[in-house]
């Protein structure tokens, strides 16, 4: 159950919330930086969208302060957690400047240009199953809604790699937490990427928007060729999990729009429809939505 405060705030270990004038302010500490992202210590996106849109207009503008690292002192796992925190806190400022400022400015700390230089890793190998996947794990309600989804798109799979790297995919290159992030399910229909971020009916955290968030942002820089596959890419003769039709969609433009779709039963009470609605004010033009797994199953059928 999440701790509030008198004041309605959550009590996190790495978040401090206010409120300054008409600004709803999210002072980030160091666990924030270089935790998970779905961690109630690192959701900062999660957070402040379901915050202010619930507020019923009491804030103008969502602040998030945050005292920069430097990285020759982070181990190398803490340095991944560091350099996907910068990414993400710049597109959120990026995609949402109406509402959202960084403080201090996150283009002083990440290299822009470098960024565009940035690749995916990609699968090397079948998704492998686990036989120690419990009965009702996410894992295993994975598998089950892949096999409804065969059939009704034009391509589809599961754990798609968005680990990101400069130039090449070496552990000493990574620019985020390395080849473990993975989107859940996904799927191209209609000029469409469709992305679904999985949550079986026990796991109702906020952070589900963070890491939604991030899986959209990154392959709509891969839409728009900021992110690209590595030159090893191309090299291959075997391809794993529909990669080699998504990069060929990629490559000739044929993938019109990203959407990233909440797929769970029970969502945190906060992620409302207001929280979706203000999610679909972002000007990269991602669009979000949420739907349950029964009704996924359903439309399936």
């Amino acid at each position: 159950m999440e701790t509030i405060d008198m004041c309605g705030y959550p009590i996190t270990a790495g978040i401090e919330f206010s409120k300054d004038g008409d600004e709803l302010v999210l002072k980030l500490n160091k666990n924030s930086l270089l935790s998970n992202m779905q961690s109630n210590q690192s959701a900062f996106e999660g957070w402040s969208l379901c915050l202010f849109a619930n507020a019923d207009g009491r804030y103008r503008r969502i602040k998030i302060e945050w005292v920069p690292l430097n990285k020759r002192e982070l181990t190398h796992p803490e340095l991944g957690h560091y350099y996907r925190f910068l990414f993400r806190a710049y597109k959120f400022k990026e995609n949402y400047p109406a509402i959202v400022e960084i403080q201090p400015a996150i283009e002083s700390f990440l290299d822009i240009d470098e960024m565009k230089l940035w690749v995916l890793n990609f699968p090397k190998c079948e998704a492998k199953e686990s036989k120690k996947d419990n009965e009702g794990s996410e894992a295993l309600l994975e598998r089950e809604l892949l096999q409804k989804m065969i059939g009704h798109f034009d391509y589809c799979d599961q754990q798609l790699p968005v680990g990101l790297f400069l130039n090449e995919v070496k552990d000493a290159f990574a620019r985020s937490t390395g080849k473990k992030s993975q989107i859940d399910l996904w799927g191209v229909k209609d000029n469409m990427l469709n992305i679904y971020e999985l949550k079986n009916d026990v796991n109702e955290a906020v952070g589900i928007i963070s890491e939604l968030m991030f899986y959209t942002n990154v392959m709509e820089n891969f839409r728009r060729h900021i992110f690209n596959y590595p030159s090893s890419f191309d090299n291959k003769r075997v391809f794993y999990r529909h990669s080699k039709e998504l990069h060929e969609d990629i490559v000739n433009n044929s993938i019109s729009a990203v959407n990233g779709i909440f797929l769970a039963n029970n969502l945190h009470p906060r992620i409302t429809n207001r929280v979706i609605d203000l999610m679909n004010t972002n000007i990269a033009g991602i669009r979000y939505s949420k739907l349950s797994v029964n009704d996924f199953k359903a439309s399936l059928e």
